[in-house]
């Protein structure tokens, strides 16, 4: 029992023994243009010894696109989805037609509906009071015209198509809050 308890002991110090070799962190690798020639190339760019080839680096720059999402209101905080959606459907030409997807007293059942339309339109989720309780229409695109409207209604699935119609902006714009 006890030689196995040494044994043991001598394997692991010769493990870790292995961690202190001094050769450079180098790999060998064929290059594209001379095939059956071997180039040594630094992965690594600090080595166990100490010293650090930092001459390769190369800083790249590019433009970064922000999503709206991104984008603070006051104080800095993030922007609403409600608030962007409600600027959305207030922004919209009162004279153009909408898609309402669905519409219920519960916000998550509308949800549900924006959630499975296709995702090639701007949606949104507007509240409106009607009896004195609060409802909810899911609107998706935003049309010039009728018959726009009317091709991207009949582009939807067809269980979406079943509760879905075309409703003019302005409509939707008097009853939002």
């Amino acid at each position: 029992m006890k030689k196995v308890r040494i044994l043991v002991v001598c394997f692991c110090a010769s493990g870790l023994t292995a961690c202190l070799s001094d050769h450079q962190n180098y790999y060998s690798r064929y290059t594209s243009t001379q095939p059956y020639m071997y180039q040594n190339t630094q992965f690594y760019p600090q080595t166990y010894d100490g010293t650090a080839n930092y001459g390769e680096f190369v800083p790249a720059y590019r433009e970064v696109s922000v999503p709206d999402s991104y984008y603070a209101g006051s104080y800095r905080s993030p922007t609403s989805h409600k608030d962007l959606d409600r600027n959305w459907v207030s922004s919209q030409n009162p004279n153009g037609y909408t898609i309402e997807l669905g519409e219920s007293e519960k916000a998550s059942q509308v949800a549900g509906k924006l959630y499975k339309a296709p995702k090639n339109n701007r949606m949104a989720e507007v509240k409106y009071n009607r009896g004195g309780k609060n409802y909810y229409k899911g609107v998706y695109g935003s049309y010039s015209n009728y018959e726009e409207a009317q091709k991207a209604l009949n582009n939807l699935p067809p269980e979406l198509k079943q509760s879905a119609g075309i409703k003019n902006w302005g409509s939707i714009q008097e009853n939002a809050q």
